[in-house]
């Protein structure tokens, strides 16, 4: 029997606490450099991300951090060689329980981030086996390396109606890609933008469901397959 619903997933700040990691790599990099910059700490970066300061892809994270845009580019390209073998951000609490949940209810998983492949698998390690290859866009996949194109093509491979389609995110940019393809958005409010209270606000969050935590992420949608039978 095939899926009846579907959870499409963000990994940073979703299913991998990697934000500190990022930072002390923007620290890093900023001496490196010798900018000199003072980093922003976690609280600091959550509030640029909430009033929509673009920090996807990685060139615009440094950019959102002071980097100029040619420093920002050769960071991102450093970035991108050797975030994997520096660092090894941990996946949330929760969230091997939390997949499993969802993959022993027979609901579809796949991830759409704008980090690489390799990072993304260094974060998940056993979690990854929970996603189907075909449904695993990365930054540096060859089809689709945009977000609002990696849903859309998802959405075509799930054949599945829209409204059956999460896509699960952290940031208010992850909930205007989750727009435009129509698919609804669930919050976490855990991660790396977005803050309870987001959903009664104008802008791009109003409406959304927000959860608090990868068990509540469960309990969502796992309640949304109940009402489905």
């Amino acid at each position: 029997m095939g899926s009846s619903l579907a959870a499409i997933f963000d990994v940073d700040g979703v299913l991998v606490e990697s934000l500190p990691a990022h930072l002390e790599m923007c620290e890093l990099m900023s001496r490196e450099y010798g900018l000199g910059l003072t980093i922003p700490d976690v609280d600091e970066f959550r509030a640029l991300v909430r009033r929509g300061v673009p920090i996807s892809p990685m060139t615009r994270f440094f950019e959102a951090v002071g980097f100029p845009l040619e420093l920002a580019e050769r960071a991102d390209a450093e970035y991108e060689a050797s975030f994997a073998t520096r660092f090894s951000p941990p996946a949330f609490p929760g969230i091997p329980e939390m997949l499993r949940r969802l993959e022993q209810a027979g609901v579809a998983l796949g991830i759409v981030s704008s980090n690489t492949r390799a990072n993304v698998e260094k974060a998940l390690g056993a979690s990854m086996r929970a996603f189907p290859p075909s449904r695993v866009f990365t930054r540096d996949h060859a089809r689709a390396q945009t977000k609002p194109d990696a849903l859309r093509v998802l959405v075509s491979e799930l054949g599945l109606p829209k409204e059956r389609i999460f896509y699960v995110g952290d940031q208010p940019a992850d909930a205007v890609a989750a727009r435009e393809v129509g698919l609804p958005f669930i919050g976490a409010t855990y991660g790396w933008g977005i803050a309870p209270g987001d959903e009664e606000q104008p802008g791009p969050v109003h409406g959304a469901l927000l959860v608090a935590s990868p068990v509540e992420i469960a309990d969502r949608l796992l309640a949304r397959v109940a009402s489905l039978s």
